[in-house]
């Protein structure tokens, strides 16, 4: 029998982005043992995926001895009882080296770009230098098998719907008039995070236009509570740490406005419309929302991209990317996307018109 063996350790975005592979293989392969190896936090993005097989846990927190007799145990399941193996490596670092060093397998590696990526970050030629698509770079690690893109965008599945014959999110219509819009105010690193005061000011905007505001936080967060009290006593504020409950509140929601992090690809992969805030990064990068209608804002700066995965501090010490991002431009382009959802035009130009004080809405 072959076996498949997707290595994409972290994070939550990058898993979701290797979603379109796993589907295209499985289609490819119908018969193959397809499995995928994450770290132990980011198993339930995959958990209830009907795609694979299984999904083996990585783990690399913990007691060094016990992390790596779980590491050894690891390797020595991906290798048997499969007859043939294929090694598809997506994350490319020393971990997954050590996890494929010494099989006899066929290997399928991603292309980095890390040239493209230094050129983008140091040259700051962000309109010239663009990176495949992350989707784009995980699929040409098996161009050689003839796998062809199919356009149908990033999945998430729920345990209820592992039966489902065909994607479920995929058969839900996308809003005609937005009236329940989600703000996703965290991120992992400082800078890509939009400024506070922005995302209450936001806040407080849309409920005096008629829209119903909730905030999605991070558990380990505090700050999306205190946000959510800052807009208005009543606005809801949802903290879990279980995505699944993530995912099931946000599929009652019309429209997301998140920073660049991995609630915002949750959100494209339940196919619920959004705006996306590049702070920091630039969507250049590879990371832009993929299969659902989105705008891309952001505030264009000689500065941009300081770094390709966001710093705790700008390196200049004025944060203008976020600053200068104002909520009107936020606001001004939820309401774009909002016409052209009710004219049924998605938005497909590579750049839009240019407002406010510079702030640049892309689609």
């Amino acid at each position: 029998m072959l076996r498949i063996a997707v290595l994409r350790l972290s994070s939550l975005g990058d898993i979701l982005l290797a979603t379109p592979l796993l589907r295209q293989l499985r289609r490819s392969f119908p018969e193959a043992e397809l499995v995928a190896v994450v770290r132990r936090r980011y198993v339930e993005l995959l958990q209830a995926n009907p795609r694979l097989t299984a999904v083996l846990p990585y783990q690399s927190e913990g007691v060094f001895w016990q992390a790596e007799r779980e590491r050894r145990q690891l390797r020595q399941g991906l290798r048997s009882p499969a007859e043939e193996l294929w090694i598809v490596d997506l994350h490319r670092n020393w971990r997954t080296w050590y996890l494929r060093w010494g099989a006899r397998a066929r290997l399928l590696r991603a292309p980095k770009q890390r040239w493209r990526k230094l050129l983008l970050v140091w040259a700051k030629r962000w309109g010239w230098w663009r990176l495949l698509p992350v989707p784009e770079r995980y699929r040409q690690a098996v161009a050689e098998l003839g796998i062809e893109d199919d356009g149908e965008g990033l999945e998430f599945w729920l345990p209820e719907e592992r039966s489902a014959a065909v994607y479920p999110p995929a058969l839900r219509p996308y809003p005609v008039e937005v009236r329940r819009v989600a703000l996703v105010p965290g991120a992992r690193h400082a800078t890509k995070r939009w400024v506070a005061d922005h995302v209450v000011t936001l806040g407080r905007l849309l409920r005096c236009r008629g829209y119903e505001v909730v905030v999605v936080g991070d558990p380990a967060d505090p700050a999306a509570e205190r946000l959510a009290a800052a807009i208005a006593p009543d606005v809801e504020c949802v903290r879990t740490p279980s995505l699944f409950e993530v995912a099931r509140y946000l599929d009652g929601v019309d429209l997301v406005v998140a920073n660049d992090t991995g609630l915002l690809h949750v959100a494209a992969a339940r196919r619920i419309p959004v705006v996306a805030l590049f702070c920091s990064t630039v969507p250049e990068l590879g990371f832009a929302p993929v299969g659902v209608p989105s705008i891309v804002v952001q505030y264009p700066l000689p500065c941009r991209p300081c770094t390709p995965i966001g710093r705790e501090l700008c390196p200049l010490g004025h944060f203008r990317c976020a600053w200068e991002l104002r909520p009107e431009h936020v606001f001004h382009a939820l309401e774009v996307l909002q016409h052209w959802l009710r004219e049924g035009v998605r938005p497909h130009a590579p750049w839009g018109p240019t407002f406010g004080s510079g702030a640049r809405l892309r689609t």
